[in-house]
């Protein structure tokens, strides 16, 4: 986990950081993500987020409870992932 990330997830004490392991699992005491929780951890608005998780690329793995209008939620572990894979080798 990157310091950034670990120090944006640890203010709110709500999140634990998880062992990288296949399969990555929810631990006992961890919380799934809002859209509002990734949109602030980003720094994009919640439609972006929304966009990204139902039909845009990139796209932003999500837990999706329902159909049509379905609850959207994130693991904390696949906004880890999803940010390190779009960081700019070219530091732009």
């Amino acid at each position: 986990m990157t310091a950034e990330l670990k120090a944006a997830l640890n203010p709110a004490s709500r999140l634990h950081a998880i062992p990288r392991a296949e399969p990555q699992r929810m631990t006992p005491g961890q919380r799934l993500l809002t859209l509002e929780d990734v949109a602030d951890l980003l720094g994009v608005s919640k439609a972006w987020v929304r966009d990204h998780a139902t039909r845009r690329s990139p796209r932003i793995p999500v837990v999706r409870f329902g159909e049509r209008r379905a609850v959207l939620r994130f693991r904390p572990q696949d906004i880890e992932q999803f940010i390190s894979s779009h960081v700019s080798q070219e530091g732009v």
